[in-house]
């Protein structure tokens, strides 16, 4: 089990929140694989809420072999099937190896997005402008 009495007491927030962190990498294979994961789901939201509270946050960054596709450093066909892949992605459907985990942070993206749509569409808009970074190179 990865937190203590709270998702505050998780390595991964204490980590994220601990005043050091410039961003987040997440690091992608064609698959998105990270996506299915229930602690990369807690990540994801925690670096969105970072880029709505500090300043100077690096916010997410998407990294494949090729590069970081937010700096336009990735083939087309990776960056296409990236971007295939999480069109139809709910992050809803995350796993956790540990069912209190997952049923925590589900729990926790209700309680600061409302909604997994939401966290789904900022997801959503955060691939579509590094895939146009992409384009743009």
């Amino acid at each position: 089990e990865e937190v203590g009495q709270s998702h505050t007491d998780s390595s991964f927030y204490l980590a994220l929140r601990g005043g050091t962190c410039k961003g987040t990498c997440l690091i992608l294979d064609e698959s998105a694989l990270p996506l299915t994961r229930s602690w990369c789901l807690f990540e994801l939201l925690q670096t969105i809420q970072l880029e709505r509270q500090q300043a100077g946050f690096g916010g997410l960054l998407f990294c494949t072999a090729n590069g970081v596709l937010n700096f336009g450093a990735a083939t087309v066909e990776v960056a296409m099937n990236i971007g295939k892949k999480l069109a139809g992605l709910s992050l809803q459907n995350a796993d956790a190896t540990c069912q209190v985990d997952k049923d925590m942070i589900n729990a926790v993206v209700i309680e600061e997005m409302g909604s997994f749509d939401a966290i789904d569409y900022c997801l959503r808009e955060h691939i579509d402008a590094a895939l146009h970074k992409c384009k743009d190179s």
